[in-house]
């Protein structure tokens, strides 16, 4: 080391002494000068080749290194595996139903036929090598320039250029991998080629190439791939039939194939081939260069006339386009899927190039056209039998009217003759995993192309109540399916929800009543409590349940009832709801299970991923309470058309405002079945449902379960609920007030709790009595009911319907209602049907415990204006939430037609009148007088 160190200081120190130069400068100053200029000169001559050694050395460690790295990384495909991908690939993916059955073969935007072994002539060879790889004969797949290259591409940051490849190196591209320039790209690509050269003969590697090379347009304006198909499609000859110039020709074209073709889009000849026929004269110089012709054969070959060679256009066939509700979803997705892959595989995060759109869209463009040109197999998992059957049924169902206007297209400048028909969005998810089983994208794909079960996003009305509203009241110990929850008149700051048809209850609900019968002033009462407890977080719940939504979403109580900015798609709705029978477990929906790459490999699966949002108890008490939906609720006319066992079904209806959305939501232990139906309204239209439309929807929703149940029972999974958990308290409390029995006071006197009872589920021990024991009820709505308690005549329990007066902050809100009267019966029995048995007059008022099925509440979505707060009238009478005041809020309005609630502009010096126009919601009906609590599911 001593040595070493002393020849190195001798080698930058070596020259003449500068004392030297000095003694000699009395005779010539200008030779002393020259002196330092040259021994500074060389010395940092010497210097920079020292660090030159040293970098090189370095760079090739560098290189090496990371290239190892790479590779460890780069699942080597084996003999077998490069064997059919380059001899035997298909030209597209292949999409494949679960179990491997085929869905389709994607169509390639290529024209290919392959060349055998014999029919490649030694004059294609020759030209082809000659411009191509020179010393293909020679090199072990890769050229070491090729690696030295690329290092320095890598570190100069100047880009990996693809000129110099060997033949190799560009078949490996072409079958296995991208187009994209990257390191890591290049580097897998030198070992990919290595061993396909280690395995393989030269004649079969140069084979494969022409086979698999990209050589333009045919005159058809075909894009063409393969030397036997460019012969054919260019010349109109077989390989062995080729000339000189037309084989030079042909082999320039891969290159740049889109630049050297003769041919245009539509087959024609292109006027100026100057660009081709330079390629073709560089092709024949080498060829001439390295021996294979004689200058004769050069010089000739060049004049010659090869336009007059060219075919004649011809017209393409015309090919059937593919698509389809399956077919656009997989493709879709797994352009996606195909296009995180390569950003990832070129070391990017995805995150980051998704900010440059122009980058991101090359990153599609190249995902597709794999797809379109390499054998890639999408596996999914949708099945087939179940698939077909869903089709089905959904064709042969009967939705309601057809829509037809005339209206201007603004893409056309044209008026235009359209008809809409109602649409179907529909989705079978498998609760455990996720697995999408089968879904249905609409009613007939030539009426409409939108996928409705998994790219429109529609107010989801009273479905989101589970979710959203209860089960996070359950789970943070806010209530028990007995709990009572405030239905009377009231104000949220400007927001006024009523019930069904502008009518209010005017009584406490148990939670389990108004879950089933869909009230929404319950709802929204309940909400208010959750959204205003600073240790609720619903926001990170409803995320977990892959719904995102913003804050001010949160912060309008419209919510409760599906006022959300954008909706939700089908596929969202079923999976959310899902988690109930997933013990409280949402697994993220999906349909693409694999996607292998040409050579077999596997380069995406998917990886399963659950998250918990409820505890197991909640679960199982949200599985009883939404039991009764089914069968004394909302959906209570199913029971009457499935054809299976449904003491294990839970369902929850939901309805947007004014008809505009129909949705149910329904699962057995094994699955859930999702339906929305409703109009696409284009052309900004506004059409909305028949007043039968849920009904509709749930006979359809009945007709695919029963054909899927038909087609395999065992994804029901119908007995396989789970039993109560030790976390959930089975407390008997009383039916009227969800508490404890016992003693309370109220305004100075003592009355005495007692009466039926009934069990209430919770995840904590029964409330005591308590004389504020509902949530949401004002003092006027407690003096109401305990003066009906001690059995003074009054409204307790009497259904009220808005007046139509106008509204103003100075009135008093009870003034805005006014018993029913018997003024909707004919909605109501429209409401229930003839023959539910639940039907009575609105004004048989006898009862403090209204048996009236308001199941079409579902409808305020996306209504809710004004600030939801404190819950105060304007006028004597003070309403507050049991337990804390609820702080103001605002929220915003969505929508101000709705038939459910009351909204106005509310000031103190200006009144407005508000339409509050009756209309009535289908229902399964069938619902109990009385609810029986959660012991008689």
């Amino acid at each position: 080391m001593k040595n070493l160190k002393e020849k190195i200081r001798k080698f930058l120190t070596a020259g003449p002494e500068i004392k030297k130069l000095q003694s000699e400068s009395d005779e010539s100053q200008w030779k002393f000068y020259s002196g330092i200029i040259y021994l500074t000169l060389r010395r940092v001559f010497h210097y920079l080749i020292l660090i030159a050694f040293f970098g090189l050395f370095l760079l090739i460690g560098f290189g090496g290194g990371y290239a190892l790295g790479i590779v460890r990384n780069q699942s080597i495909p084996t003999v077998s595996e490069l064997n059919h991908q380059i001899n035997h690939a298909q030209n597209s993916a292949t999409l494949y139903y679960a179990g491997g059955k085929k869905i389709a073969t994607v169509q390639p935007d290529t024209v290919t036929k392959k060349a055998s072994k014999n029919e490649i002539t030694p004059l294609v060879k020759n030209a082809v090598t000659a411009t191509e790889d020179e010393n293909f004969y020679i090199h072990k797949g890769v050229l070491p320039k090729s690696l030295v290259r690329a290092v320095l591409s890598e570190l100069t940051g100047v880009g990996v250029q693809t000129g110099g490849s060997t033949l190799t190196q560009q078949l490996v591209k072409m079958q296995f991998l991208t187009s994209q320039t990257t390191w890591h790209r290049k580097v897998t690509e030198m070992f990919y080629a290595h061993k396909i050269e280690k395995y393989f003969s030269k004649e079969d590697i140069l084979r494969a190439y022409l086979n698999a090379a990209p050589y333009g347009k045919n005159n058809r304006g075909e894009n063409i791939v393969g030397i036997k198909t460019a012969a054919e499609g260019i010349f109109g000859k077989s390989i062995s039939e080729l000339n000189l110039p037309q084989a030079a020709f042909i082999a320039g074209l891969p290159q740049s194939p889109s630049v050297y073709t003769p041919y245009r889009l539509n087959g024609e000849v292109k006027k100026d081939l100057d660009l081709a026929m330079r390629r073709k004269d560089i092709v024949l110089f080498r060829m001439y260069r390295n021996g294979d012709i004689s200058k004769k054969d050069y010089l000739a070959a060049k004049k010659y006339d090869l336009r007059a060679d060219f075919l004649k256009p011809e017209k393409a066939p015309k090919q059937k386009k593919q698509s389809g509700y399956l077919y656009n979803l997989v493709m879709n997705k797994s352009t996606n899927l195909l296009v995180e892959q390569l950003i990832e595989q070129d070391g990017l995060k995805v995150s980051d190039v998704k900010q440059d759109t122009n980058r991101y869209n090359q990153y599609l463009t190249n995902a597709s056209e794999l797809l379109h040109q390499k054998g890639y197999h999408i596996k999914t998992t949708i099945r087939k039998p179940l698939y077909q059957t869903m089709q089905r049924v959904v064709k042969q169902n009967k939705y309601g009217q057809d829509k037809t206007s005339r209206d201007f297209d603004s893409d056309t400048n044209k008026w235009v003759n359209t008809t809409e028909h109602v649409e179907n969005g529909s989705v079978v998810i498998d609760n455990a995993t996720g697995k999408v089983l089968a879904f249905s994208g609409g009613v007939d794909f030539k009426n409409s192309q939108i996928n409705h079960a998994f790219d429109t996003y529609r107010s989801p009305g009273s479905s989101i109540k589970p979710y959203l509203v209860y089960g996070p009241a359950v789970e943070h110990k806010l209530i028990s399916s007995q709990t009572a929850l405030a239905d009377f008149p009231t104000r949220f700051g400007n927001y006024i929800p009523t019930d069904y048809n502008s009518t209010v209850e005017n009584r406490f609900i148990s939670a389990q009543e108004a879950l089933s019968k869909s009230y929404n002033l319950p709802a929204v009462n309940l909400y208010s409590k959750l959204v205003n407890d600073k240790n609720i977080n619903l926001r990170q719940d409803m995320k977990k349940l892959g719904l995102n939504l913003s804050k001010s979403e949160f912060e309008n109580l419209g919510l409760a009832l599906g006022g959300t900015d954008y909706g939700f798609s089908v596929a969202d709705n079923a999976s959310a709801f899902s988690n109930f029978y997933n013990n409280g477990k949402r697994a993220d929906p999906y349909y693409i299970d694999e996607i292998q790459d040409p050579s077999g490999r596997v380069i995406y699966k998917h990886k399963q991923n659950s998250q918990k949002v409820f505890s197991t108890g909640t679960s199982y008490i949200m599985q009883k309470m939404l039991h009764q939906v089914v069968t004394k609720g909302t959906a209570s006319s199913l029971t009457g058309t499935l054809k299976f066992n449904y003491k294990n079904l839970i369902g929850k209806t939901g309805t947007s405002n004014d008809y505009r959305d129909i949705w149910f939501n329904g699962s057995t232990p094994g699955i859930t079945i999702s339906s929305w139906m409703g109009y696409d309204n284009f052309y900004g239209h506004s059409y909305n449902l028949d007043s039968n439309s849920s009904e509709t929807n749930l006979n359809l929703w009945a007709n695919i379960a029963n054909a899927l149940y038909k087609e395999d029972p065992t994804i029901f999974k119908l007995y396989d609920a789970p039993s109560s958990p030790s976390s959930v308290y089975k407390n008997r409390v009383l039916k009227q007030t969800g508490t404890l029995p016992g003693t309370v006071s109220f305004d100075g006197d003592n009355i005495d709790l007692t009466g039926k009872k009934t069990t209430a589920l919770s995840l904590s021990p029964a409330p005591a009595a308590t004389a504020k024991f509902g949530i949401g009820g004002s003092t006027a709505d407690y003096n109401l009911f305990y003066d009906h308690l001690e059995g003074k005549d009054n409204d307790y329990g009497k259904v009220l319907i808005y007046t139509g007066k106008t509204i103003s902050k100075k009135k008093n809100i009870n003034s805005l209602f006014a018993v029913a009267n018997g003024s909707t019966s004919e909605d109501a029995r429209n409401y229930y049907g003839k023959n539910h048995e639940v039907y009575r007059e609105s004004n048989n008022n006898s009862s403090s415990s209204t048996n009236r099925n308001v199941g079409a509440n579902d409808r305020q979505a996306r209504s809710s204006s004004g600030q939801g707060g404190n819950n105060n009238s304007s006028s004597s009478s003070t309403r507050r939430n049991t337990g804390t005041e609820s702080p103001s809020q605002n929220t915003s309005s969505e929508n101000s037609n709705s038939t459910n609630e009351i909204n106005s502009n509310i000031s103190s010096d200006e009144s407005v009148s508000i339409n509050a126009n009756s209309s009535t919601e289908p229902t399964a009906g069938d619902a109990a007088a009385v609810d029986n609590g959660p012991t008689t599911l």
